[in-house]
C-alpha cells in the first residue's frame, strides 16, 4: 500500500497496471488521480482517458484494450465499481487478476472508491487517500511551496493546517492565496486565513479548560462582535463538549469516532486534546450546565448573560 504523500516517488519507480485510489478525503483522491495523469504525461483530452461509471468487467477490458490516440499510455478511471456479494466477488477478482497478469503496459486502470475492500487481487496497488493528519498536511504545504520556490517553516505550515482542520480542499486554496499574497509567515496566516468555526470553538474551549478567564471572555466577545449569534455559538460549543465527553468515555479510533459523530477527523483530534484536561465526571457536569443554559435561552433570558454565566461555570469545573 502506498501513502498519498509518497505516491509521486513510487509511481516514478514503478509501472503499475492498476491502482485502487481509496479513502475518505475527496480532494486527496482527485489529486491522486491527477498525479497518475502527470506521471504518464496524459492529458484529459477525451482521447487518452476513459471514465467509466459502475462498469462491468467487460466494460473495463474493452476500455483498457482500446489504445490511446495521442499518448503512449491509456488511462481508464473507474468509479462506483461494485463487487457482488459472497463467492461471486472472488470470481470477479480472479477475472481482473487474470486480465492484469497479461497487461502489456499500454494502459493503467484506476479504481476510485471509498474503501479498499475486495481490491486485494494480483496486479493492483492501493493508494491510501484517507484524510491526512496535521504532520502530513504540513509536509504537503512545505513541499508544494518549495515547488513554487517559496520556503515555509514548519510552524507556519502547522498553523495553516490547524486553522483549516486538515481539510485539504481548504488547505490548498489558502496555501495558494498566501503564495499569491507574497507573504507566507505566521503573521500572514493569522491575518489572512479565516479560521474554521470548529477551530474557533476549540480555541475558546482551550481557554476555558486552562481556566484563562480573561482570554475566554475576550474570545467570546470577539466572536459576538464579528457577527456570530449567541445561539449558534452555544450550539457549536455544546456539540464540541459533547464530542469531548464521547472521546473521553469511549475507546474508538479517530476515524470511527469521526464517522459516528459525522465530523472531520481533525475535529476529533481537537476534542481528544481537550479531553486530556478533564475527568469524565467533570465533562458530565459540563453537559448539565449546557442543559441549564439551554433552558434559560428558551426562556428568552438575556443571551449574553446566559453565555457569560455558562463560560464561568465551565471554567469553574
Amino acid at each position: 500500500m502506498i501513502r498519498f504523500l509518497d505516491m509521486r516517488d513510487k509511481l516514478k519507480n514503478g509501472d503499475y497496471p492498476a491502482l485502487c485510489v481509496f479513502g475518505s478525503d475527496a480532494w486527496v483522491k482527485r489529486k491522486a488521480v491527477s498525479n497518475v495523469f502527470e506521471r504518464f504525461n496524459v492529458t484529459d483530452d477525451g482521447f487518452s482517458v476513459d471514465y467509466l461509471d459502475a462498469p462491468t468487467v467487460s466494460d473495463i477490458k474493452l476500455a483498457c484494450s482500446t489504445p490511446s490516440m495521442f499518448c503512449d499510455k491509456k488511462l481508464v478511471v473507474c468509479e462506483n465499481f461494485v463487487f457482488p456479494e459472497g463467492g461471486k466477488a472472488q470470481d470477479i477478482k480472479r477475472q481482473l487478476a487474470d486480465f492484469l497478469r497479461n497487461a502489456d503496459g499500454s494502459f493503467c486502470l484506476v479504481f476510485v472508491t471509498d474503501t479498499d475492500k475486495n481490491f486485494d487481487f494480483d496486479g493492483i496497488e492501493k493508494i491510501n487517500c484517507n484524510r491526512l493528519d496535521k504532520d502530513s498536511v504540513s509536509k504537503w504545504i512545505i513541499s508544494y511551496c518549495k515547488r513554487q520556490q517559496v520556503t515555509v517553516d514548519k510552524l507556519c505550515a502547522e498553523k495553516l493546517a490547524v486553522y483549516c482542520l486538515n481539510d485539504m480542499a481548504r488547505v490548498s486554496v489558502e496555501t495558494q492565496k498566501l503564495l499569491d499574497y507574497g507573504e507566507f509567515t505566521v503573521e500572514a496566516v493569522e491575518s489572512l486565513v479565516h479560521k474554521d468555526a470548529e477551530y474557533v470553538v476549540y480555541d475558546l474551549s482551550g481557554c476555558i479548560a486552562d481556566k484563562n478567564v480573561a482570554r475566554a471572555i475576550e474570545l467570546y466577545r470577539g466572536l459576538i462582535a464579528r457577527g456570530e449569534e449567541n445561539r449558534a455559538l452555544f450550539s457549536l460549543l455544546y456539540n464540541f463538549y459533547r464530542r469531548v465527553y464521547y472521546v473521553k468515555t469511549s475507546a474508538y479510533s479517530t476515524e470511527e469516532t469521526a464517522s459516528y459523530l459525522g465530523v472531520k477527523a481533525g475535529a476529533v483530534g481537537f476534542a481528544k486534546e481537550t479531553a486530556k484536561k478533564y475527568k469524565p465526571m467533570q465533562l458530565k457536569k459540563a453537559l448539565e450546565y449546557f442543559e441549564q443554559a439551554d433552558a434559560r435561552l428558551r426562556s428568552f433570558l438575556d443571551e449574553n448573560e446566559v453565555m457569560n454565566m455558562l463560560i464561568m461555570q465551565l471554567i469553574s469545573l
